[in-house]
């Protein structure tokens, strides 16, 4: 039979683990920036079954529908109102949320607030936050996501980070974000250091969320 698995992993990941653990197995890898297409042509139920567990905690869907789509009918089903509140991802996160057909029934809206005043005045995140923990951080990335909530949005996510080629420190290094997804049941805040160039950076930073929003969702919801 054919199998298909969504994937939220580096490609690197995946080809390392199924040389490993499945090396005879004939398969397909499709996409980037942690959002992959693995498929395979013909495999058994035993090989499913292991397939299945060897990506256990990356695999989010087991047919066509990937990140963007997969939230968006997932939010749909849970009957949630998504907001987005993006920093270094500049909006993309809110743009692969409105182009699947249908968003409008789920998208309540996205904001880019990039300065330090935009995410003062337009999120309500408290100045001595950022001056504290600084616009790249856990703190300011619940703030920006709770400001959404207060809003009218059931499931807020927000992105603040260091999308480079500059502006990294020791501490605080180029590829550094923080996502944090956020609902009236929880608050999930992630750590991440993101390899490549800014526009990699942003779209691992854009595709991470969606995968984080994802869980929230289906653990919460």
């Amino acid at each position: 039979m054919k199998k298909m698995l969504q994937l939220f992993c580096e490609r690197e990941e995946i080809e390392d683990r199924l040389a490993e653990y499945l090396p005879t197995l004939v398969y397909t890898l499709e996409g980037d920036c942690l959002e992959y297409t693995l498929t395979f042509p013909e495999v058994s139920r035993s090989e499913s079954e292991d397939i299945d567990s060897l990506f256990e905690d990356e695999a989010y869907n087991n047919d066509e529908m990937r990140l963007a789509e997969m939230l968006v009918a997932l939010a749909a089903e849970c009957g949630t109102r998504l907001s987005t509140a993006e920093s270094c991802t500049g909006g993309m996160l809110a743009s692969s949320l409105v182009g699947i057909p249908g968003c409008s029934e789920v998208f309540y809206e996205g904001l880019v607030t990039y300065s330090n005043d935009s995410k003062i005045i337009r999120l309500g995140v408290d100045p001595e936050t950022i001056s504290a923990y600084g616009a790249v951080s856990a703190e300011t990335a619940v703030e920006m996501a709770n400001g959404l909530l207060s809003a009218g949005a059931d499931l807020a996510i927000s992105t603040t980070g260091i999308a480079g080629p500059s502006g990294g420190t020791r501490e605080k290094p180029v590829g550094l974000v923080y996502i944090a997804v956020v609902s009236g049941k929880k608050s999930d805040v992630y750590r991440n250091i993101f390899t490549g160039d800014r526009y990699a950076i942003r779209k691992k930073s854009a595709n991470a969320a969606m995968f984080y929003a994802i869980q929230h969702l289906k653990n919460n919801f």
